[in-house]
């Protein structure tokens, strides 16, 4: 590889396919010829740039798991059209058939994740946090099926039922795997910052599965302690990022980009908390379109595809062999552990 090439170009095609297909499908919006919502093109963005950044970024064992992961990446970009296609039809039937293409994408990229699990044999977070994101986008996109389907389970408002699936993508998936990533990065330190970034992904890993247990189960305080451990995890992956960008990535557009992202998800979280307590206690919150306007573009926008850009874009040479390997910018999670 040409370590002479611009960082830009270590960005995978499909990314930039998926953007300039995003940014078309905005401006439709804003010309009014159609009538996607806040909330479609949020998760829009999710299949069509931060999947090919993130799954680019998760590297897993030699053998089965990496083969089903590659085929992810080789399906995706049809998996992320039929995804658009989905949201341009009405709500039905014919929406949910056509949103099932990116279920399959992602359930070949979640059976990928089940191999890595069943082949490695280690609770290490650091083989576990990749697993647990793959995963997550895996649940996000069966919600997705769901919504576009006009199925609302357990009697859920349609909104949430897409809500659902847009949490998944972003901070199940992406906050998760840039938890993974900054972990793998204080790998040769033994400290306080390598142990708060191994709480801060298990606090992700935890976190959203509660959260959804208070969304779908009568105790719904538990919307409120998966609330705090999201935000808990977020917020200590974003103080480490910002505080050891050096450390974590180079060149220095990565690391100025790395902490850009760092800072944008200080609001949301601290929202996404006062809304959990809110809906609990009874006190006046944001409604979700405004919920959506800040927490989800600050979170979206900013903390998941700026740092799933800082880390694509990063130099090779932050790894130790054995430990991190990277190969065409992907950066792997295989052996992390020992």
């Amino acid at each position: 590889m040409n370590t002479g090439q611009s960082p830009w170009l270590r960005l995978p095609v499909s990314a930039f396919g998926g953007g300039i297909v995003w940014a078309a499908l905005v401006a439709s919006r804003l010309a009014g010829l159609t009538r996607l919502t806040l909330i479609d093109l949020l998760f829009l963005l999710a299949p069509l740039v931060i999947a090919p950044l993130g799954l680019r970024l998760v590297g897993f064992d030699a053998g089965v798991p990496a083969r089903l992961l590659h085929l992810a990446l080789l399906v995706q970009p049809a998996g992320a059209l039929f995804a658009v296609v989905s949201f341009l039809l009405p709500t039905g039937g014919a929406g949910g058939i056509v949103a099932s293409a990116w279920l399959g994408v992602c359930g070949i990229a979640g059976l990928g994740a089940l191999a890595q699990l069943v082949a490695g044999r280690s609770l290490h977070p650091t083989r576990l946090i990749p697993v647990a994101a793959v995963g997550f986008m895996a649940f996000g996109a069966a919600w997705l099926v769901l919504s576009r389907a006009g199925i609302r389970p357990l009697g859920l408002d349609r909104q949430i039922v897409e809500l659902t699936a847009v949490h998944f993508h972003f901070t199940g998936f992406a906050a998760t795997l840039l938890a993974g990533l900054v972990l793998i990065g204080l790998r040769e330190e033994r400290g306080l910052w390598r142990t708060t970034a191994s709480a801060a992904g298990v606090a992700l890993m935890l976190g959203s599965p509660v959260l959804a247990a208070g969304w779908g189960t009568p105790v719904h305080v538990l919307q409120v302690i998966g609330a705090i451990l999201v935000a808990g995890g977020v917020i200590g992956t974003s103080t480490i990022a910002f505080f050891r960008a050096a450390t974590l990535v180079k060149p220095c557009s990565a690391r100025v980009i790395l902490r850009v992202a760092a800072v944008m998800p200080l609001l949301p979280m601290v929202l996404a908390v006062e809304y959990s307590v809110g809906r609990i206690f009874g006190f006046r919150t944001l409604d979700i379109q405004t919920m959506a306007l800040i927490h989800g573009n600050l979170n979206a926008l900013g903390f998941s595809l700026l740092g799933l850009v800082a880390w694509s874009i990063a130099q090779p040479g932050y790894r130790r062999e054995g430990t991190v390997s990277r190969s065409a910018g992907r950066t792997s999670f295989a052996n992390s552990s020992n």
